[in-house]
């Protein structure tokens, strides 16, 4: 079995038990998800039914982009990145709202997500080719465009899928030893983009049609709501005495309290299929899945069990960009993991309570078959590049090991110092006679005379 998975499977093994542990999570945890509406309906089984499925898919795509070669990788990461920029711009237009923020098509093919591993390859290429100064001069500012389109086109649909692409690509330039004046220019200047149209937003009148019809498309007041409203859930709850008070508050802000109720009362954990308040949660297989998690499995084992996972992959790039060859590799894996780990951990702020509600799954467990499939790629790229490595290795061991054959150069230059030595050695041995023979008539005439 093993040589099989050495044979089949080839790359870094703690990746690959990372990433069929988070597939294992996510089939437990979403049926249990759903396991109340399982007993009256066997409409939910089938939902499970097909979540298995996109797993499975999920892990089809995995094997396909570690499968391909890294020109291939590349060739399509372009083709795939200005395709979804084409889907984006459509939908930003025409497209139907999906739960309140991303746009999608037909609710189930999101291109946001599909972004995200086309952007990290693209960034990568560019961050390995970056290190020729002329390159870096033509190129940047092209590249800042293509990143800067991509993203502004999500931001109105999605802030938090955004800045969930956005910060791994920054991180990526950091890795790749882009200077850092570039770096600024990178940064700020969305930043000044943003503020701008803002400030401009709240200005410009609210009328029908005009430059107030495109600005609101970017929902600044929907993003000012949900912040302002997380802030002050806190401050009424401290400051509410009576129950009734409380409960209002909970009528007005019942996911979040609602999450932050499912963590609290899993402690040690209320065991696997019993717990209350995912009956309350709306999505509680995508949004707040981190929450019933907990509230089951308790804090050790559910809580802390899935932050490890992703802490474990984390250390595991770290690993992993030592051992690579090329910069590309290197931004690769850093870009992958990091946006792995960032969405993971930008899920359990919402479900603590630490951000507003932004709809961000928890990767490779949430429901959600373009997330899974996504994130499958995502994977691939990490096994792919460890995979590099691992064959890297190997091809030195065998060439440490494996006599080598001589050359044709070699063998004419031992025949001919055999010859030289043979050569030697029949005038070592005629010089060593005639001695012995001169040594033998000098003794004879001695003894006569």
């Amino acid at each position: 079995m093993n040589n099989f998975f050495r044979r089949y499977f080839k790359g870094d093994p703690i990746i690959w038990t990372i990433y069929l542990l988070l597939c294992v999570v996510s089939i437990v945890a979403v049926f249990s998800a759903s396991s109340d509406a399982i007993s009256g309906s066997g409409r939910a089984a089938g939902q499970i039914l097909r979540h298995v499925a996109f797993i499975a898919v999920g892990f089809g795509t995995l094997l396909a982009v570690y499968s391909l070669p890294l020109r291939s990788i590349k060739f399509f990461s372009f083709i795939l990145l200005f395709f979804c920029i084409a889907l984006l711009g459509y939908l930003l237009l025409a497209g139907s709202m999906h739960q309140g923020a991303a746009r999608s098509l037909g609710g189930l093919f999101q291109p946001s997500e599909f972004v995200k591993f086309a952007l990290i390859v693209v960034t990568a290429f560019f961050v390995d080719e970056f290190r020729n100064e002329e390159v870096l001069k033509r190129w940047f500012k092209i590249f800042c465009f293509v990143v800067w389109a991509t993203v502004g086109l999500i931001l109105p649909m999605n802030l938090s899928q955004a800045i969930i692409i956005f910060i791994p690509i920054l991180i990526m330039l950091i890795v790749g030893a882009v200077p850092w004046r570039n770096i600024a220019i990178f940064v700020g200047v969305p930043i000044v983009g943003i503020i701008l149209l803002s400030v401009v937003a709240t200005v410009v009148p609210k009328t029908d049609g005009g430059v107030s019809s495109i600005l609101g498309k970017f929902r600044f007041e929907t993003w000012a709501g949900r912040f302002r409203n997380h802030i002050d859930i806190v401050e009424q709850w401290q400051k509410s005495d009576s129950n009734t008070e409380k409960w209002a508050i909970i009528r007005q802000y019942d996911q979040v309290i609602y999450a932050k109720s499912a963590i609290y009362d899993g402690k040690i954990g209320v065991a696997p299929g019993n717990s209350v308040w995912r009956n309350r949660l709306q999505e509680v297989s995508k949004d707040f899945i981190f929450a019933m998690i907990v509230e089951e499995y308790g804090t050790f084992i559910g809580g802390l069990g899935v932050i490890f996972l992703y802490l474990w992959l984390l250390w595991r790039g770290g690993v992993l960009i030592r051992k690579v060859d090329t910069v590309f590799q290197a931004v690769v894996i850093v870009g992958a993991v990091t946006l792995i780990v960032f969405q993971a951990f930008v899920h359990i702020a919402v479900n603590v309570g630490l951000l507003p509600v932004t709809g961000q799954t928890l990767p490779l467990i949430s429901k959600g078959g373009t997330s899974i499939m996504v994130m499958g790629m995502l994977f691939g790229l990490i096994l792919g590049m460890s995979r590099k490595i691992e064959e890297k290795d190997e091809s030195t061991e065998n060439m440490t090991d494996t006599p080598q054959e001589p050359t044709d150069k070699e063998t004419e230059i031992n025949d001919t110092n055999l010859i030289i030595s043979t050569e030697e050695e029949q005038q070592n041995k005629e010089t060593f006679d005639f001695i012995e023979i001169t040594n033998t008539n000098d003794t004879t005439a001695t003894k006569d005379s």
